[in-house]
């Protein structure tokens, strides 16, 4: 019955052997144990795990899936911050007072091992012919162990970034958009980001990001609320003008009143003052805390 007895599925796991990287939880069981002299002693005994456990098998990888009960922590924390995704950081963020470039120094890692997952590709490509079969599997392993070590990067820092915003800030708006969205084609119209940006952005999967952070709020009692982000960073946060012609430029300037600042800033800026206006209540109060 699922991992009652220490395994899974005997005939579908049947030869597996596999290394956990954390140790397999158990649940420890008290007992009294006799002496000799006739005493009784606390004795402790490992039982197997009792709840509901999953094994997923993705990608040649094996995952065993354990449910942990944790307590939701109550904060008297009353910060605020608007997030805006992006490709050249990660995520720039507003908070009323400063802004934030978050995962600068991950992206530049992340990128590296991209550029060398383009070139085995493109070295793939041109072996071809039945003499070269081993070496495109060869190199196929490679490929797929490179794409594994940036999901592990990307996940790490998925989840450094949500215990950090989730510790320092009580409510957190974030653009509702779903990664799969922005890359979808629709009959012969284009994507509406580049392809060299559609690769980065998958890579830095925000959509799954946001989904950890949720789960990282719930855990710290934070709120995140989703902003819809049209035009936010187009729009000039000084008056109110769109900016049509803005294209891939990294700098925001605003034809009809001249001012200036960087584009991920302008966004992040966008969002807030955006998340402000659709959260306002009818005494002024623009958010109400939970």
């Amino acid at each position: 019955e699922d991992f009652k007895k220490g395994t899974w599925l005997p005939s579908v796991t049947k030869g597996l052997n596999f290394l956990a990287s954390e140790p397999i939880p158990t649940r420890d069981v008290e007992y009294q144990q006799k002496q000799k002299d006739g005493k009784y002693n606390t004795k402790v005994r490992e039982q197997s795990w009792n709840a509901e456990t999953q094994l997923v098998y993705d990608k040649k990888r094996w995952f065993a899936v354990f449910p942990i009960e944790f307590k939701p922590e109550t904060s008297n924390n009353q910060s605020i911050i608007a997030l805006d995704p992006g490709v050249r950081s990660f995520l720039t963020g507003f908070d009323g007072e400063k802004f934030i470039d978050v995962g600068n120094r991950d992206i530049s890692r992340i990128f590296r091992l991209g550029k060398h997952i383009d070139k085995l590709i493109s070295t793939q490509t041109t072996l071809k012919g039945r003499q070269n079969k081993h070496k495109r599997q060869g190199l196929k392993k490679k490929i797929d162990s490179l794409f594994i070590r940036i999901k592990n990067l990307i996940d790490e820092a998925h989840k450094k970034v949500a215990k950090w915003l989730t510790t320092e800030y009580r409510v957190i708006f974030l653009p509702t958009f779903e990664t799969s969205q922005m890359v979808a084609k629709s009959g012969k119209k284009k994507r509406k980001l580049n392809s060299k940006t559609v690769r980065q952005m998958l890579n830095w999967a925000h959509y799954r990001f946001k989904q950890t952070l949720k789960f990282h709020a719930s855990k710290r009692g934070a709120t995140v609320i989703d902003v819809t982000e049209e035009y936010t960073s187009k729009t000039c946060t000084k008056c109110g003008h769109v900016h049509q012609n803005l294209g891939g430029r990294e700098h925001f300037k605003c034809p009809h009143c001249g001012h200036s600042m960087p584009r991920d800033w302008n966004g992040a800026l966008g969002i807030f003052l955006k998340a402000l206006r659709d959260t306002a209540s009818v005494d002024g109060s623009a958010v109400t805390l939970l």
